[in-house]
């Protein structure tokens, strides 16, 4: 990364944080530092539209970020702020267990607390994960890229919320060891690799292989690609899901369905990204990868004659009833007509197995919609509207639940 290139990330951290509700206007700013090609640090402190940028020259308040990228060679970014819902576990625990699986993930089994920001205390904080809360500060962010580590931030601060607010409906439960364990593994040496890429060469090497499949694409496909690529920005901006978390699918014919390819991030998804995917192999040629969750979307689109599309989402809200294993309870008209009565929440299964699909077809039943234990929700609807207003139902009957609306 060039000073250049680092001034505009730095630029789109910021946006991105505000966006979250992570840049406070008043109190501590955020800092941010980004490790240059040459291995200088370039810095930034951010506090509502405010920003400053430097370059680190080993100032006592500037030793913190050079001791973590000591700590964590790997890291490209770092950043420093408070949180919302961060500070209350910082302050108050020792450490958080993963209770969703996207903190599993990105984070690992579990986020310790620092006490301080010293070097024996980061590096016990820091050692086999990527991030930490710290008290009296709130939480320490690495990333391999400044997509991670924002992205990083954001699924702390939700984990925090996560164990919060779950008291409330008789606690969140940890993710199964042995799934929490194998679901961090895979994605820090396989799942994030695409979005570690550099993004030209990434762009160049998708538009060759799919030159050909252009021209062969009828006028429906390409519309309901170009409405994936709408659907997965909206979902982004609306908190429904996280960085690479969370896909679309959508039955293009009896053959076919199209979705989302595994391991890029909405914000850089285009109508060329999305998979085209034969239903009865889940064989998809040269193109991207698709999503890990391919064989889920298929055996529900197999299943349910009467669903088109569907959505599997991180969205916070039902986060927190997927954590604590509780159902979601649909209290309005408008609510029940989207979903049905309630979302019930499936049993355990790993990622992309025939086991999801087995239990997240019990729990969705007729419905349309249902929660994953630990992980997520996926809602379904004759087209992609459907199945995106049955996510926003989810989600304000999960915040009417919660008392939050």
């Amino acid at each position: 990364m060039t000073k250049s290139e680092a001034v505009k990330a730095l630029v789109e951290i910021q946006t991105q944080l505000r966006h979250e509700g992570l840049l406070q206007t008043e109190g501590g700013a955020v800092k941010a530092a980004l490790r240059l090609e040459d291995g200088a640090v370039f810095f930034a402190e951010m506090q509502g539209t405010d920003i400053t940028m430097q370059e680190l020259d080993a100032l006592p308040e500037e030793e913190p970020f050079l001791r973590a990228f000591a700590i964590k060679p790997e890291a490209k970014a770092l950043l420093l702020l408070s949180g919302v819902y961060a500070p209350q576990v910082a302050d108050t625990m020792r450490q958080l267990t993963a209770e969703l699986d996207d903190m599993a993930q990105i984070v690992g089994l579990t986020a310790r607390v620092a006490q301080s920001l010293e070097s024996r205390e980061m590096e016990r904080c820091l050692k086999g994960r990527n991030s930490c809360f710290v008290k009296n500060s709130g939480m320490l962010i690495t990333g391999r890229s400044a997509n991670e580590a924002v992205t990083g931030a954001i699924l702390l601060e939700k984990a925090a919320m996560t164990h919060i607010l779950a008291k409330k409906i008789g606690g969140a439960k940890r993710v199964p060891l042995f799934s929490a364990a194998l679901m961090h593994a895979v994605y820090q040496k396989k799942y994030s690799k695409i979005n570690l890429e550099d993004e030209q060469t990434d762009k160049e090497g998708a538009a060759s292989k799919t030159a050909d499949d252009h021209m062969a694409r009828t006028g429906k496909e390409q519309k309901l690609r170009e409405e994936i690529v709408s659907y997965g920005k909206r979902l982004t901006d609306e908190g429904l899901v996280q960085g690479t978390w969370g896909n679309i699918a959508v039955r293009l014919d009896e053959t076919y369905m199209l979705c989302t390819p595994s391991g890029l991030d909405y914000r850089r998804l285009t109508a060329d990204d999305i998979v085209k995917v034969e239903l009865s192999t889940l064989s998809y040629g040269t193109q991207r990868k698709p999503t890990s969750e391919k064989r889920l979307h298929r055996d529900l689109f197999v299943a349910r004659a009467d669903v088109g599309a569907a959505i599997h989402t991180h969205a916070k809200l039902c986060g927190v009833f997927a954590a604590a294993r509780k159902p979601v309870c649909c209290i309005t008209g408008e609510m029940q007509t989207m979903i049905g009565s309630e979302m019930r929440c499936a049993g355990h299964a790993l990622p992309s197995t025939k086991k999801l699909s087995k239990v997240a077809l019990d729990a969705l039943g007729d419905r349309n919609g249902c929660l994953l234990m630990n992980h997520g929700a996926l809602c379904c609807g004759a087209n992609l509207e459907q199945a995106y207003l049955a996510c926003k139902a989810a989600e304000e009957a999960a915040a009417e639940q919660l008392g939050l609306q």
